[in-house]
């Protein structure tokens, strides 16, 4: 069944694909905004009042994100408002406390509304750690994806075009075979030459003894 033309499963197939590639980009997603970044000058301070679990999936990846709102009070002005903040900003350890926090207007990891504000906690990690952790993560789960990705539309082809397009891939039968025997007829010359390499050291060495034993 699973090696089959019709087309109902040739779907299926591809959409199953699609739903890995979208879990390892959530996954990717779960990764980065674990770490989230920290300012090092706070210039104001939040009243936390209440949280939403909006879970278990959102735009930021897997697990529990707390959306929660708070009074936000100026540090320069006095100015205060209320302001939700979602993705684990704050949790619900924090209600009924004060947390201290940047607040700004546009720029960050997921905001480039520059007459939107946005806000940036005062406790997390550096840019420097959070963008190597980008990176790093980017760069493991970013081959999988990308396979599990052009596999899934092969998928959708039927087993004549699959046999053809992995035959373009990997070649056909023959040209495997002929390149296995290729790499094994190489691998016993390679072989092969090291043996007579080392009779031709053993010969001089045993010649070298002889001519020492003769003197």
């Amino acid at each position: 069944m699973w090696k089959s033309d019709n087309i109902a499963i040739r779907l299926a197939k591809m959409l199953g694909g699609f739903v890995v590639v979208a879990t390892i980009v959530l996954s990717w997603l779960t990764i980065v905004f674990s770490f989230p970044e920290k300012h090092d000058r706070p210039n104001g301070t939040a009243y936390v009042q209440s949280c939403e679990d909006t879970g278990p999936i959102t735009r930021r990846g897997f697990g529990h994100n707390w959306s929660c709102t708070a009074t936000i009070r100026d540090d320069k002005t006095g100015n205060t408002w209320t302001q939700t903040l979602d993705m684990n900003f704050f949790s619900p350890d924090d209600i009924g406390k004060e947390k201290r926090l940047t607040w700004g207007y546009g720029g960050g990891r997921s905001n480039i509304n520059t007459e939107k504000r946005t806000y940036t906690p005062a406790e997390g990690y550096s840019t420097g750690f959070t963008t190597t952790i980008s990176v790093v993560s980017f760069i493991v789960l970013l081959p999988p994806a990308l396979w599990m990705l052009a596999t899934s539309v092969v998928w959708s082809f039927s087993q004549a075009e699959q046999r053809k397009f992995w035959e373009k891939i990997h070649g056909t039968p023959e040209e495997r075979a002929a390149k296995k025997r290729k790499e094994l007829a190489e691998r016993e010359a390679r072989q092969a030459s090291r043996q007579r390499y080392a009779a031709i050291k053993e010969a001089r060495r045993k010649a070298k003894e002889e001519r020492r034993s003769s003197r």
